[in-house]
């Protein structure tokens, strides 16, 4: 059994690119892991590759415990490495992709990878993980007291 979710509507920001109006979705959790699990598949491509180089490198070289090494490839991607590769080009445009099917069922991932550009990057990430009421107005206040500060200081 499945539970009802009617009535549940994610945040939807209009963000309007060159001459069409694209409406992104605040990503979920589910989506989050999406692309976590999408980014696992990537490495564990690039890792094949990078198994085999090593075990033909540490049998050329000799003396290497092959088992030890393995353990380096083979490791789950920490949650630092998961972070540095969402703020990646690829990431950014893979998680936009994620946020605009929601509305747009026909997107391919090029076409969001097309969509996301240095100009619109902020415009598009605030969309996707919009800030909640609260962190915003700390975060103004501390911005406006800052600047506070700052005209003090150069008095």
């Amino acid at each position: 059994m499945s539970f009802d979710l009617t009535g549940f509507v994610r945040k939807e920001t209009k963000v309007k690119i060159g001459t069409k109006e694209f409406t992104f979705t605040e990503l979920s959790i589910g989506d989050l892991a999406e692309s976590r699990a999408e980014l696992q598949k990537q490495r564990n491509v690039l890792n094949k590759e990078r198994r085999k180089r090593l075990l033909e490198d540490a049998k050329a070289i000799g003396g290497i415990d092959c088992i030890e090494l393995l353990k380096l490839t083979d490791s789950p991607m920490s949650a630092e490495e998961i972070e540095a590769a969402e703020e990646t080009v690829s990431g950014v445009g893979y998680m936009a992709y994620l946020s605009l099917r929601q509305c747009h069922a026909d997107i391919s991932l090029d076409d969001a990878m097309q969509i996301v550009t240095p100009s619109n990057l902020v415009e598009i990430t605030e969309a996707m993980i919009p800030e909640d009421e609260d962190a915003k107005k700390k975060r103004l206040a501390a911005e406006k007291n800052a600047e506070k500060q700052l005209a003090k200081l150069s008095q």
